[in-house]
Formats: C-alpha cells, sequence, structure tokens
C-alpha cells in the first residue's frame, strides 16, 4: 500500500484498502476519513484512534466484541482474520499444550463474564507467558479500566497492522 495513493481515494476506497486494520470494524477508517491528504502513517492513525475514542460507547464496545478470543473458538474452527491468524500464531498461541489450553479457556471465559468482551492484547509486544500474566492481572481491572485498557490493545494492534500494510514502522506515540 502506498499513502500517496491513499490520500487520493474516495471514502468507499479508503475504507476497503484499510477495513483490516481494525477487526471486522469497517466503520473505523469511514469515520477517519477526511477527504484529505494524510501527512504519514502516524496521522493516519491518530485519525482512526480519534474516531474510536468519539465514538458511541455501543460503538466501542462493538469493536471489542469483534475481536476474536485468543487461541478461542475462531481458532479452533479457523475462521480467524488472517491479521489476527498472523498475530496470535506469532507468540505460539496456535500451539498451546492441553494444559495451557485449558488454562486460556478457563481465563477467557472468566474476562468475557467480568467484562462483557474478549480479552484483548497487542500479542507481538509480548511472549506467550507475558501474555497469560497479562490476562490474570488484567481480570483484576475494574470495568472502566479495563475498557480504556481494552481500546488502547486496539489502538496498538491498528498500529502494528498499519506498519504491515504500507511496509512502514510507525512509532508509539505517532
Amino acid at each position: 500500500m502506498d499513502l500517496n495513493l491513499l490520500n487520493q481515494m474516495n471514502v468507499k476506497d479508503f475504507t476497503l484498502a484499510l477495513e483490516a486494520i481494525y477487526e471486522s470494524s469497517p466503520w473505523v477508517p469511514t469515520a477517519a476519513w477526511q477527504g484529505i491528504a494524510f501527512r504519514d502513517l502516524g496521522a493516519l492513525h491518530q485519525e482512526m484512534v480519534s474516531a474510536v475514542k468519539n465514538a458511541p460507547l455501543a460503538s466501542q464496545l462493538a469493536l471489542l466484541c469483534a475481536h476474536p478470543e485468543l487461541a478461542g473458538k475462531e481458532a479452533e474452527v479457523g475462521t480467524l482474520t488472517l491479521s489476527s491468524t498472523k498475530e496470535q500464531s506469532s507468540v505460539g498461541l496456535n500451539q498451546l499444550t492441553s494444559t495451557e489450553m485449558v488454562r486460556i479457556k478457563t481465563l477467557n471465559r472468566a474476562y468475557r463474564t467480568k467484562f462483557g468482551h474478549p480479552f484483548i492484547i497487542a500479542v507481538r509486544n509480548h511472549s506467550k507467558a507475558g501474555i497469560f500474566s497479562a490476562l490474570e492481572r488484567r481480570l483484576l481491572n475494574s470495568a472502566e479500566t479495563e475498557h480504556q485498557q481494552a481500546l488502547e490493545e486496539v489502538y496498538e494492534i491498528a498500529r502494528w497492522r498499519l506498519s504491515l500494510l504500507f511496509n512502514q514502522p510507525i512509532a508509539k506515540g505517532d
């Protein structure tokens, strides 16, 4: 993908080009489209983050719910998006031992019961052990704290996905 080409697209093509950045939520690039050129990928990322931050709570929750559980039923039946498949396999979540599988299923269930959406973490920033540890730790959060943390993880996942799509790093904070 090329930013100059993206900047020339209408809203429909822009949305199609970026629909995989936010898991099954094409409304995010649609909301971020301004019809003006983005100076760099950091500006594009920030505009999409702003679109989510300014969205109604129900839309934010739908975005969180669009994410698959780690090593969950989507992974088992092969219905993960290509991005999620690559991300989860990059840390070995596709090769869990039977003990790890029982543990993650139990933690996923507890998390979804408490917060109403799947546990979300930018797996590329963690090891498998770190993911398990974060899941256990974040189960102690309040609903409000965890909602914000989950959104922060979504923004980080989007930053990674944009970087990969454009084959160009985007510094954190951009």
